[in-house]
């Protein structure tokens, strides 16, 4: 599994996915709602800390500079 997420990007999920967790938590007596929020919470975790978007293999995106476009100091 190649990782396609950059670092700004994965730090940005990981962001998202507390926001969301808390959403869940908030909203815990809409069972849809919270839920919801929940899913979203883990598949940023997820993506965030894998660095692996399975959207972005898809469409061939990537936030993640390749590396022999990395410049060495």
């Amino acid at each position: 599994m190649r990782t396609n997420v950059g670092k700004v990007d994965a730090v940005i999920r990981g962001g998202l996915a507390v926001a969301c967790l808390c959403v869940a938590v908030i909203m815990n007596r809409d069972t849809v709602v919270s839920l919801s929020a929940a899913l979203c919470a883990i598949l940023f975790a997820a993506t965030a800390l894998t660095r692996h978007c399975p959207l972005y293999e898809l469409f061939g995106r990537r936030t993640r500079a390749h590396p022999s476009h990395t410049q060495h100091h």
